[in-house]
């Protein structure tokens, strides 16, 4: 994974290829700021647009799968991922209905 701000720098490390460590700790910081985010929105309190934002979420997770060319399988897990996410944040807005 390429980046201008590392991989254009002089005398700096210069490594194409991210190790596990630092893709893990990218997507623990997506997921806590979407996290973050999503529950915010739902703390709002309005529905309809509650449920345009799930819709737009949804259909850009699929469009994203697709174009990163992923197999059934890698699709599925990513969206189930992505559903887990949205359903915590939605039980963090409204603990009540736990």
């Amino acid at each position: 994974m390429l980046t201008t701000h590392r991989d254009c720098k002089h005398h700096v490390k210069r490594n194409a290829i991210p190790s596990l460590g630092e893709i893990e700790g990218r997507v623990a910081v997506l997921e806590i700021v979407a996290q973050s985010a999503l529950t915010h929105v739902f703390d709002e309190g309005e529905v309809d647009i509650d449920a345009v934002l799930l819709s737009q979420i949804r259909r850009a997770m699929h469009r994203k799968c697709t174009e990163l060319k992923l197999d059934g399988e890698d699709v599925a897990s990513a969206l189930s991922y992505a559903e887990e996410l949205i359903e915590a944040a939605v039980r963090a807005s409204h603990p009540t209905h736990q």
